[in-house]
């Protein structure tokens, strides 16, 4: 704001200087040269007075810059004449100029011409001081509508990113219309109570899952404990008859079991956490959808070298969450790119029981046909997987976003392809 203000003031300067300088200019740099053609029609009219033309007969040129010409009799009373020679009558524009009627060599008349004395110089000068002093007051009302309407309120938000980094998310923006900064005031407050929300969840997961950890590692150690006894039992000998050993194998197998369950609750915990992605449900169109898409993808695998097409396809209403729903097509393609043998990667559209099928097909072998029922599970990873990073969540979270949209997301594998078709509700 400070550098801001010390803009406005050197223009202010500046504004000054400018005018200074053309008033300067216009005032010592001389007078423009008056137009002296009166001067030549006056004496023209003199000429044919003194012939002894009538003065009500004489004919002014049609471009004559003489206003008026007023006669004067010699013998006039000394109350006129200077009426006449004092400039009477004259308007504030107007000058004049007297010039002597002679008739055998004596003055019998007097003729005052009058001119105008704003010429077409002066009209020029006045006309640039006018567009000087409008040019410069739209200067300084720019810079003032720039003030207050953007860098003012640009200026109490500045810090808002540097609380939101260090965490601090108390603080709230106040609504505003700006034209400007309306939609970035409203986004800024979004993203505060979105990183609100998601720490407040991350702080409720975090307490659970410690929660869940000590009670687990707590209830672990009875099967654990129990297993070591019968294994050291069984090792040492120390059941003779048959029927004891059994036994004592189908307590450790109950134990195994129950230790496969608490493992098997921790796991469900951790995935329960990234189910909880929120999902707005709104309304959008295919096109809109696609034009993400490509924007994201497209120069992506261009560089790639790979072929990306997407087919012909009817722009309808769909419901569910645009920009999940970006995400999830995303994460596919990237799985294509990982998986696939990079040569093609193409999206087509079905309808189906008033479904929108989106079906994206990548080119390269496809996951075997005994691990397919696996790959939405949570955390599993096929054999084609080995030396590729991936934790096994993407398709799992995929399918669990389209479940939220009422849709879902299942896998085809053909004979030199794989794909993976969405279905979304129109």
């Amino acid at each position: 704001m400070k550098r801001y203000n010390r803009l406005f003031m050197w223009t202010a300067i500046a504004a000054c200087i400018v005018l200074a300088v053309y008033t300067w200019t216009a005032l010592h740099a001389g007078t423009p040269q008056r137009d002296h053609a009166y001067r030549v029609e006056a004496n023209r009219i003199t000429a044919e007075l003194n012939r002894g033309v009538p003065a009500e007969d004489v004919v002014r040129a049609a471009d004559s810059p003489i206003t008026r010409m007023e006669v004067l009799d010699a013998q006039a009373a000394r109350k006129n004449a200077d009426l006449f020679f004092g400039g009477a009558g004259l308007r504030h524009d107007e000058e004049f100029m007297v010039l002597p009627v002679y008739a055998d060599g004596a003055i019998v008349q007097y003729v005052r011409f009058a001119y105008s004395v704003q010429g077409k110089g002066g009209m020029a000068e006045e006309t640039a001081l006018v567009l000087i002093l409008a040019v410069i007051l739209l200067v300084f009302a720019l810079l003032i509508y720039i003030k207050h309407r953007i860098i003012k309120p640009f200026h109490s938000m500045e810090k808002l990113p540097l609380e939101l980094a260090k965490g601090r998310l108390t603080p709230h923006l106040q609504e505003n219309r700006n034209r400007f900064f309306g939609k970035f005031v409203w986004g800024l407050e979004m993203l505060r109570e979105t990183l609100e929300a998601q720490r407040n969840t991350n702080l409720r997961l975090e307490k659970d899952r410690q929660t869940l950890i000590a009670s687990v590692s707590h209830n672990i150690k009875t099967p654990v404990s129990a297993i070591k006894l019968y294994a050291a039992a069984l090792g040492g000998n120390l059941y003779e008859s048959e029927a004891k050993r059994g036994e004592c194998a189908r307590r450790i197998e109950e134990n195994a079991e129950m230790i496969e369950k608490l493992v098997g609750d921790l796991i469900a915990t951790s995935v329960s956490s990234l189910s909880e992605v929120a999902v707005e449900r709104g309304e959008f169109y295919l096109g809109e959808l696609m034009a993400k898409v490509e924007e994201h993808s497209k120069e992506k695998l261009a560089l790639l070298k790979t072929r990306f097409t997407i087919g012909p396809y009817r722009d309808k209403l769909l419901f569910g969450d645009l920009e999940r729903l970006a995400e999830a097509i995303d994460n596919i393609i990237e799985n294509a790119m990982k998986y696939g043998d990079g040569a093609e990667i193409g999206i087509t559209f079905h309808e189906e029981d008033y479904r929108q099928l989106i079906r994206i097909e990548n080119s390269g072998a496809p996951v075997p046909p005994g691990e397919l029922p696996h790959i939405f599970s949570s955390f599993w990873r096929g054999s084609n997987s080995a030396g590729k990073p991936g934790n096994g969540l993407g398709l799992y979270m995929c399918k669990q976003l389209l479940r939220k949209m009422d849709g879902d997301l299942y896998a085809e594998a053909g004979g030199h392809s794989m794909a993976f078709v969405l279905v979304l509700k129109c």
